[in-house]
């Protein structure tokens, strides 16, 4: 038996051992690589660990888990998160997130299952070393990674400048390069004076790939934690040439980051993408005014449902019920408020976050009231609270996502371990075993059938959903519509948490079959159908979601089933009064109807939510055209951009429609000032001169769109034939 124990002990570790890779994973053949590809590996590693642990700890009860305040907190966390998941708005969502974020209840389960595997397994101070430096070499790896991106070797996935290397986000590899920079800065004060310099380039690189991640939030995190390790060492140190020495980097720091506040305006910080980001940071700034209206939001659905909030992962039906108009200028659908406590408070309630906020709670009492107890020195106190507190301020400007979690929970537990006592006893403890029953064997039978069960249930549909829904992408690329569409019908037909995401892509598909003229009106019709069933069944699984009823008007207005969309899309504005997106959809749908006036309104509506987004303005002028109000739509455009013509095709639609042929050429030749190098425009413009008579111009046109695009020659001199002999082709 103690043979097998130890097979057991030993396959765990080394399950333990692989979660450090995990940040590397990226999986090219998953929906969302670098967030799929890296949360099915840890679920399915977790989900073997945990059922080799249960097994160990039958028969060694060692193994088992130990009492501590963070451990408390941890479990309260989780028993609250699943009470808000059962009575929040969306409970599946709640429990099984999607593809983007791969988080929900289950991912936290999954958390607690790590934490509890991580600390009874890693029960000696060696161990633990170990694993922090497994996290360690790999953040070198990660961090070589970052260097090849800056040098221009790799692609840079997210913008242009910003590193993000395996991760995908620029925020979430910033994050985990702060965790990575205190843990050496950790080991490096530990080590003796000959070993310790070791650790200096690789926290050199850590900061460098920090830093060139221009990730505000995680930096300012590190900056802060720094400066209160520093502040904390300086208090607590009885060494004078110590407090001398951290209380002097403690100001060069803070004079240091003055000073290039006060050089926000110098060449030198408005050359740096970093830098310039930083010293931009305004309360009027577009960015920091929209992370308060969403925190405002974030209070409002807090306030509806204090107890348990909306669920877990629902913060998309808050950020809809309270949508401020002002953020038209930020991207559409937010499904998190950029701050972890607003996210934890509005999704879960006020329990969840006292929970949430009582694990960091527990953690820094253990470090500075119990250090001596636990066996820290001030140092090794002083630089875990400061990496706490950094993650405390990052936490207040981004989400979190599963890399930060993994870092997280490991340095809990392994402050629950020191603060259990569980080393000091497991490395002095002989190894025993208990007396064998038959009800052990049973456990452990049921436990090798449930992991198969469970490894599978949990995962495999979701995988291969995810692989199909891929493919649907990669064929529809192709040209291969047939294709296309039998993945996504495959992807659905798992009937995984992946269906809403294949839904919606579906939709996006059929929109674009729909506009094609080429394509058979059978198989049209076919993909229509298909589509519209699948969101139908979508909202009605989650009826107060307007984000799919959205998608559903928009493909019946595609499909020109203009009534149907009136239908979905005046539900969804009930839901969302005051989002411009429903009221231009809506519109839209009047106006193909030919109802000008009822889409007039509408968009004078969207107009007046918020005035400062010139979109609404254009969208509403050219509604009053299609209502044969042109004085009032010419009166709006020269309001805001001193002409009633603007470069824009929607007023050449509109203008047409209204058969003011003349003001449509009008606005094609705004067009082409802005588009000169386009044939295809000059053809356009070309079209409207010949429709008004202009025939010189007409051909002049031709003539520019034949030198700039050769190939359309034959048929530009085949236009310019017809217009001189008096034919309007």
């Amino acid at each position: 038996m103690s043979k097998s124990l130890n097979i057991l002990k030993y396959s765990i570790l080394g399950g333990i051992f692989l979660t450090p890779f995990i940040p590397l994973v990226v999986s090219g053949s998953l929906f969302f690589p670098f967030i799929t590809g890296k949360a099915f590996c840890f679920r399915v590693l977790v989900e073997i660990m945990l059922g080799l642990w249960l097994i160990l700890a039958i028969y060694d009860k060692r193994y088992r888990p130990k009492k501590s305040m963070i451990l408390i907190f941890f479990s309260a966390f989780i028993l609250i998160m699943a009470a808000s998941s059962v009575f929040g708005e969306n409970p599946y969502r709640s429990f099984w997130s999607n593809y983007e974020r791969m988080e929900g209840l289950i991912t936290h389960l999954h958390l607690l299952a790590y934490f509890l595997v991580l600390t009874s397994l890693l029960n000696t101070e060696k161990l633990w070393k170990r694993f922090f430096h497994t996290s360690l070499a790999v953040s070198a790896i990660m961090g070589a990674y970052g260097l090849i991106q800056l040098s221009g070797g790799a692609a840079i996935h997210q913008g242009s400048t910003r590193l993000d290397a395996a991760m995908g986000n620029a925020s979430y590899l910033a994050i985990y390069m702060v965790f990575n920079i205190f843990i050496a800065l950790f080991y490096f004060v530990r080590e003796k004076e000959r070993y310790r310099w070791v650790y200096c380039p690789l926290i050199v690189l850590q900061t460098v790939v920090l830093y060139y991640t221009a990730t505000r939030g995680a930096i300012l995190g590190f900056i802060g934690g720094l400066l209160l390790a520093v502040a904390l060492i300086a208090a607590f140190s009885k060494k004078k040439r110590v407090k001398i020495f951290s209380a002097t980097a403690l100001i060069l720091v803070i004079l240091s980051m003055g000073g290039i506040w006060f050089a926000k305006d110098s060449s030198f910080v408005k050359g740096s993408p970093v830098l310039s980001r930083f010293t931009s940071i305004s309360i009027d700034g577009g960015t920091t005014q929209s992370r308060f209206v969403i925190w405002k939001m974030g209070w409002e659905g807090f306030k509806e449902r204090p107890i348990f909030g909306w669920g877990p992962e629902n913060f998309n039906l808050i950020f809809n019920k309270y949508y401020e108009p002002i953020l038209w200028k930020q991207e559409p659908w937010f499904d998190r408020a950029h701050n972890v406590f607003f996210d934890r408070l509005a999704t879960n309630g006020i329990f969840e976050l006292l929970a949430y906020l009582g694990l960091f709670g527990a953690a820094v009492f253990y470090l500075l009231f119990r250090r001596k107890k636990i066996g820290f020195s001030v140092y090794d106190s002083a630089i875990l609270t400061g990496l706490l507190s950094a993650y405390f301020i990052h936490n207040l400007f981004v989400f979190d996502n599963l890399v930060s979690f993994l870092l997280f929970f490991a340095v809990l537990g392994y402050i629950h371990d020191r603060s259990s006592g569980y080393m000091m006893k497991v490395e002095s403890a002989e190894a025993r075993e208990e007396s064998v029953d038959w009800k052990k064997p049973a456990l452990t039978a049921a436990i090798i059938a449930a992991v198969p069960l469970m490894v599978y249930s949990l995962n495999v549909p979701a995988l291969l959903a995810s692989r199909s829904l891929l493919s649907a992408y990669r064929e529809s690329a192709r040209g291969n519509a047939a294709g296309a569409f039998e993945k996504f019908e495959k992807a659905i037909s798992y009937e995984s948490f992946g269906t809403t995401e294949a839904r919606e892509h579906l939709v996006n598909f059929a929109n674009r079959i729909i506009r094609q003229p080429r394509v058979d009106d059978d198989f049209k019709n076919k993909v229509f159908a298909a589509a519209s069933s699948e969101m139908r069944k979508q909202i009605d699984s989650v009826p107060n979601d307007i984000r799919y009823m959205i998608f559903l008007g928009s493909l019946y207005n595609n499909a020109g089933r203009y009534d149907e969309a009136i239908d979905i899309l005046k539900k969804a504005i009930e839901l969302s009064p005051r989002k411009q997106m429903l009221y231009f959809e809506l519109g839209s749908s009047y106006i193909n109807k030919g109802e000008y006036k009822k889409s007039a309104e509408l968009m004078k509506t969207a107009f007046e939510l918020e005035p400062g987004f010139d979109d609404a303005r254009k969208i509403y002028a050219v509604s009053l055209i299609y209502a044969g109000e042109e004085n009032l739509a010419e009166k709006i455009i020269k309001e805001r951009y001193g002409t009633d013509t603007i470069a824009d095709q929607r007023f050449v639609n509109a203008y047409i429609s209204r058969e003011r042929f003349d003001k449509s050429v009008e606005v094609w030749e705004k067009i082409v000032e802005k588009n000169p190098n386009s044939a295809q425009i000059r053809v356009n413009l070309a079209a409207g001169y010949s429709r008004i008579g202009e025939k010189e111009k007409a051909v002049e046109q031709l003539e520019k769109a034949i030198e700039i695009e050769p190939k359309f020659k034959d048929q530009g001199e085949y236009y310019i034939n017809e217009i001189r002999a008096g034919r309007n082709p």
